[in-house]
């Protein structure tokens, strides 16, 4: 069954959620495996390896509640229903999480195909009032090698699917297994979540992560190309699959970290400029509301004195 693991509390009074959602398990790891490694270095002197979302992150943000999703990958090799429904079981994970505080700002983070499913999750959300209230809480979404498009726009051949299968090859499948089979197409994601999620872009701020060695999803691949603030592209020196684990014991790895967390921190930022905002608004829309009701009862009095 698909759940979250918590890796922080965010302590007495968090202020945001965080959730971590992998992409494509390896042929031969196990599915709860695969949700840990994504995330993990190892480290000679850490048995578990170096999380930097349990290790790190909460250092700087502490009032976070950080989450890992696990959920099985085969939904890569379903029909197109499957990953539908694999959108609205993360969202009534989330939902179940945040029963205490469902309005509190939400921050989610993709690796991989695993952006892809945050993606038909939100489109889930916005077409089902079940969970519009997690749609509104998402303040910012961090994708790591997520392919949006494919690997060149020029060149029909080279499609979103396309791009899907070669991630599943470098995992260990081959031409002849189910899910490179059905990523080829394109027919599990296509035009319709393309198009579908291109209508909310400019409700979120989104960071877009590319890979610099060996690429397997290209830097037009794994951006939308946003006008202005909305969107922040940066190369970072990893390939696929290393491009979201850092050991910050090792000084390359603390430096590509501190880019992560310097952008997971503006994102936090802007959510809690956003919070901040709306409860000031709450707040005088009640206080002019108490305001009019007393002046509709001094009102009432006059006339009946």
């Amino acid at each position: 069954m698909p759940a979250l693991r918590s890796l922080a509390t965010g302590g007495q009074s968090p202020k945001i959620d965080i959730v971590a959602v992998h992409g494509l398990n390896p042929k031969s790891k196990p599915v709860k495996q695969h949700a840990w490694d994504t995330w993990t270095k190892p480290d000679a002197e850490e048995a578990k390896g170096r999380l930097w979302l349990r290790d790190d992150l909460p250092n700087t943000l502490k009032d976070a509640r950080i989450f890992l999703y696990e959920y099985d990958s085969r939904i890569f090799s379903g029909k197109r229903e499957a990953f539908w429904d694999a959108g609205n079981e993360f969202l009534d994970r989330l939902r179940g999480k945040r029963r205490d505080e469902p309005r509190r700002p939400l921050m989610l983070i993709g690796h991989s195909l695993g952006g892809l499913l945050i993606k038909q999750a939100l489109v889930n959300a916005h077409d089902n009032q079940h969970y519009a209230g997690i749609e509104a809480s998402v303040k910012g979404i961090v994708f790591f090698g997520t392919p949006h498009e494919g690997g060149n726009k020029d060149e029909a051949k080279i499609s979103l699917g396309f791009t899907a299968a070669r991630i599943a090859k470098k995992l260990g499948f081959d031409s002849n297994d189910s899910i490179v089979k059905v990523l080829t197409p394109g027919s599990l994601f296509g035009d319709f979540l393309r198009e579908s999620f291109r209508h909310q872009l400019e409700n979120y701020f989104i960071v877009s992560f590319w890979e610099k060695e060996s690429t397997l999803v290209t830097k037009e691949s794994a951006t939308f190309g946003l006008a202005g603030h909305r969107e922040t592209i940066l190369g970072l020196d990893a390939d696929h699959s290393n491009m979201c684990k850092f050991n910050t014991k090792l000084d390359d790895d603390r430096d590509i970290y501190e880019c992560v967390q310097n952008n997971i921190t503006w994102l936090y930022d802007e959510a809690m400029k956003e919070a901040n905002i709306t409860a000031r608004l709450e707040s005088l829309t009640i206080s002019s509301e108490h305001s009019i009701h007393q002046k509709s009862e001094f009102s009432t009095e006059g006339q009946t004195s």
